[in-house]
C-alpha cells in the first residue's frame, strides 16, 4: 500500500506546549498545567470519545490516541468555520495542520489503528493492518465536498475516518505544518524560533474553507 498523508488539526495556541513537550500527546495524557491545551472539538463529542472503546489492538479508548484525518477540509473544520463549536473562540485561520504520513508512523515504530468512518459511531470498524487501508473511501477523501446526498447518504461519516496513533507522536515524525495565510505562517515561525525548533511551514489555502 502506498504511503498516505495524515492530518492532525489543532489551534496555533497549542503550539508552544507541543514544542515544549516535543510531541503531540493523546488527550488522556494531557493534564492541566504545563502541557494543557486549547480544545477545538465539541465537548459532547469529546465526552463520547473519552468512553468509546477501540476494538483493535492496542485497544483502550479513543482518548488514548492522537487523531489524524486522511484528508484536510474536514467536517470538524467546517464546524469551526461556521462558529458551531461551543467553547471555541477563534476562526478557522487559527487552526494549523501537523502533517505526517503512514510511512513516518511505521518508521517511528508507533502502534496505531484506523477506522473506515467517524470513530464514535457504532457501525464503524477498526483496523490495525495497513493492508486494510482499502477499506477507506479514497474517492470521498479526494472530493472537495463531502455532504450527504440521497444517492450517498453516509459520505460525511466516511470523510471522518481517522488514523489513530497510540499515546504520542514526536515532532521528528512530522513532515511540516500547514497554515491558512502568511500572517499565520509568520506567527508560527516566530513560535518555532522562540522554542529553537526548525519545522517546514507552508501556506495551504486548499486545506481550508
Amino acid at each position: 500500500m502506498e504511503r498516505k498523508l495524515l492530518y492532525h488539526i489543532t489551534s496555533y495556541k497549542n503550539l508552544p506546549s507541543i514544542l515544549k513537550s516535543g510531541q503531540i500527546l493523546a488527550h488522556s495524557l494531557v493534564k492541566d498545567g504545563e502541557f494543557s491545551h486549547s480544545d477545538i472539538a465539541h465537548k459532547r463529542i469529546q465526552d463520547r470519545r473519552s468512553t468509546t472503546s477501540v476494538n483493535a489492538s492496542p485497544f483502550g479508548r479513543l482518548h488514548d490516541y492522537v487523531p489524524f484525518y486522511f484528508a484536510p477540509r474536514s467536517p470538524m473544520l467546517y464546524a469551526i468555520k461556521n462558529n458551531r463549536v461551543e467553547g471555541f473562540e477563534g476562526e478557522q485561520s487559527d487552526i494549523i495542520y501537523f502533517v505526517t504520513d503512514t510511512e513516518k508512523i511505521i518508521q517511528a515504530n508507533k502502534k496505531f489503528v484506523f477506522t473506515n468512518g467517524h470513530p464514535i459511531m457504532a457501525l464503524t470498524d477498526f483496523y490495525n493492518d495497513l493492508n486494510d487501508l482499502d477499506k477507506i473511501d479514497w474517492d470521498v477523501m479526494q472530493n472537495t465536498y463531502w455532504h450527504d446526498t440521497d444517492e450517498f447518504p453516509d459520505r460525511k461519516w466516511r470523510r471522518q475516518a481517522e488514523f489513530l496513533v497510540h499515546q504520542t507522536v514526536e515532532l521528528e515524525s512530522f513532515l511540516g505544518i500547514g497554515v491558512f495565510n502568511s500572517d499565520m505562517k509568520n506567527r508560527v515561525n516566530n513560535i518555532l524560533r522562540e522554542h529553537k525548533e526548525d519545522m517546514t511551514v507552508l501556506i495551504k489555502p486548499e486545506f481550508y474553507f
